[in-house]
């Protein structure tokens, strides 16, 4: 098969995406296993994630959550909390069982680290940007992988990735 052709069928399933996997009008709920490291500080943890999602359309979801920390610094030579709040926008492109998608989200961060040098007093507004790839295979559930970038306004950056799940309320 020329290039061409394969370059065209992928367009025609990307442009037409099947009812199937249809998510309109659907919520999603979800908890995501994390680790969390921000190498500037010398900063790693694990923790857990919170959210729930709204359809708008089949690809564009409304979202919040919520996530908790417990890291360890060894700069500051202390192990504290990092609790976040987060509310955003996802897109997904979901015309196969697996799904990947992207989101942007306005957060609010709070931290029992009160050091300056990093985190300004324990609290900061930031923006996250992530990526997922979640596997639909099974109805009402997924499973997947993501990766988020967290920029703290006038403070630090973080990493956090992990592993999700995720239950559908309608058929896909």
């Amino acid at each position: 098969m020329r290039f061409v052709q394969k370059v065209f069928i992928l367009f025609v399933l990307c442009c037409f995406p099947s009812a199937a996997l249809a998510l309109e009008g659907d919520w999603e709920a979800g908890g995501m296993g994390a680790a969390i490291l921000q190498p500037a500080h010398d900063i790693y943890g694990g923790g857990a994630e919170l959210y729930a999602r709204y359809a708008l359309t089949d690809s564009i979801s409304l979202s919040a959550g919520a996530a908790a920390y417990g890291v360890r610094s060894q700069k500051f030579n202390k192990s504290f909390g990092l609790y976040t709040l987060r509310i955003g926008g996802v897109y997904a492109l979901d015309i196969l069982q697996w799904v990947p998608s992207v989101g942007v989200h306005f957060s609010s961060q709070f931290s029992e680290n009160r050091d300056y040098s990093w985190h300004r007093g324990g609290k900061g507004l930031g923006i996250d940007f992530g990526a997922q790839i979640q596997y639909r295979g099974i109805r009402h559930f997924g499973i997947g992988v993501f990766y988020r970038y967290h920029l703290v306004f006038i403070a630090c950056d973080y990493h956090t990735v992990g592993i999700s799940v995720s239950w559908f309320s309608g058929d896909f």
